[in-house]
């Protein structure tokens, strides 16, 4: 995915030289420092994800903000994703020097987990290589069971109901839904919102900019409610192609970064409460049941 160039008018936190005087023993001492503000004008895609998130603590006051971000970067259709933290890149001993920003990679390009639990750095270019065959070798299998479709279409359905890694990350243009998942069991949560092109088809493919856009419910059946539910779409790079690039990276699409802070138990209210889990994940979804059966049996050829 192609990064955003150019100006942004969205919060992100800038360096000023903040003076202290000091007039002891009757001379002038002068103390500079540098102080972190949040300011709009002139953000990058850059300094969005270097930033801390702007905090919000009410679910209106996220609209708010969100409705500046859109109003002023018409360009852009506006998609959001919530999580828990806020993995970030440069954080190993060897990149101290470097300024640590955002990340958001497709689970087919995420590192595995040492025995403590915590992720590994990096992750190996044959790793990859494997996942995709996995990948490859479960469409095969769900495509003998029912009428044969294009590829992104398996990789949808695997990606949102969490059956394989694939190359394609979920989004939702429901800012609702993704501030639920931000806070799901937990006081706080970051909420990132990424410019996207305009969609233009069920599956829109944006040549220049490196980016494939899938509408969920325009391209799974009439009986996978989920991605209904949930107003979900998936983003990946264009073309897909089983190796890890700075293209995968969605972060190169951010143009804002929240904060979301719960611990008073106030960010949402009687108007806006958060999304039920029911409706999140419906028990009755007969696509999700199909893919786990799928699943299972492919763990025992594989």
């Amino acid at each position: 995915m192609q990064k955003i160039e150019g100006k942004l008018y969205t919060p992100f936190q800038k360096k000023h030289k903040k003076v202290s005087v000091d007039r002891k023993d009757g001379s002038w001492n002068f103390t500079f420092e540098d102080e972190l503000k949040w300011e709009r004008l002139d953000a990058t895609v850059n300094r969005v994800r270097a930033s801390e998130g702007y905090m919000v603590s009410s679910f209106r006051e996220l609209i708010d903000e969100v409705a500046i971000v859109t109003i002023n970067n018409k360009n852009f259709e506006m998609f959001y994703r919530g999580q828990l933290d806020d993995y970030k890149n440069n954080t190993a001993e060897y990149f101290k020097d470097r300024v640590a920003k955002s990340t958001i990679y497709p689970t087919i390009c995420r590192p595995e987990k040492n025995s403590d639990g915590k992720t590994k750095y990096s992750i190996k270019k044959n790793q990859i290589i494997e996942r995709y065959d996995r990948l490859e070798q479960m469409i095969k299998l769900v495509e003998g069971k029912k009428r044969r479709y294009f590829k992104e279409y398996y990789y949808a359905l695997f990606q949102h109901y969490d059956i394989l890694p694939t190359p394609l990350i979920d989004i939702t243009q429901s800012l609702r839904v993704a501030a639920t998942f931000a806070l799901r069991n937990s006081s706080s949560g970051y909420l990132y919102v990424f410019g996207l092109p305009y969609p233009n088809q069920s599956i829109s493919y944006y040549s220049d900019l490196g980016i494939v856009l899938i509408k969920l419910q325009n391209v799974l059946q009439t009986d996978s409610l989920r991605p209904r539910y949930q107003e979900g779409f998936l983003v990946g790079k264009y073309p897909i192609v089983p190796t890890k690039t700075q293209g995968d990276d969605l972060a190169n699409r951010m143009v804002a970064k929240f904060k979301l802070d719960n611990t008073d138990g106030k960010f949402w209210d009687k108007h806006f409460p958060p999304m039920p889990e029911e409706v999140l994940y419906p028990k009755n979804d007969s696509i999700e049941l199909e893919l786990l059966k799928a699943k299972r049996e492919f763990d025992k050829l594989v």
